[in-house]
């Protein structure tokens, strides 16, 4: 009988972090997932998202990918011998960016380097976004989309 109470008390957490991970509402914002009793401590909240990415013109050295832990954000990395002009911003060869996506003075959208994971930006409504730049003589552009929040 001794060995049945550390057993029963195992099976006992084993059962609740179980139960504590189940998702009730799956959503491709992070922030907008539903848990059946307790939502895991930190990670990722976002509630908005960049979907429909669509690169043209781009090297294989260059790589773009979406990044929609904390919001949506783009991860561009330039492998290239040459600098990369993407919107307002210079990437020189060998480096690394996160880039937030902000409403221009313009009327349009601005790339800005953000040091984190975390989005600044939460349009209203979904936003169509082009991006243009260029490296070397090479034109390129991005367009996605900025989600409004997936839920509240």
């Amino acid at each position: 009988m001794k060995g049945f109470k550390p057993t029963f008390l195992f099976l006992s957490i084993c059962c609740f972090l179980f139960l504590t991970s189940c998702v009730v509402k799956d959503s491709p914002a992070p922030g907008c997932v539903d848990f059946l009793l307790f939502a895991p401590m930190g990670g990722c909240n976002g509630k908005t998202i960049l979907t429909d990415l669509t690169l043209e013109g781009f090297p294989e050295c260059i790589q773009v990918t979406v990044n929609n832990c904390n919001g949506g954000i783009l991860e561009v990395q330039n492998n290239c011998s040459e600098t990369l002009i993407l919107g307002n911003l210079e990437i020189p060869p060998g480096e690394s960016f996160n880039l937030d996506i902000q409403p221009g003075t313009d009327g349009g959208f601005d790339l800005v380097r953000t040091p984190s994971n975390f989005s600044d930006y939460s349009p209203s409504k979904d936003q169509t976004i082009n991006i243009v730049g260029h490296i070397g003589n090479q034109a390129i552009s991005i367009t996605l989309i900025k989600t409004a929040p997936l839920c509240k």
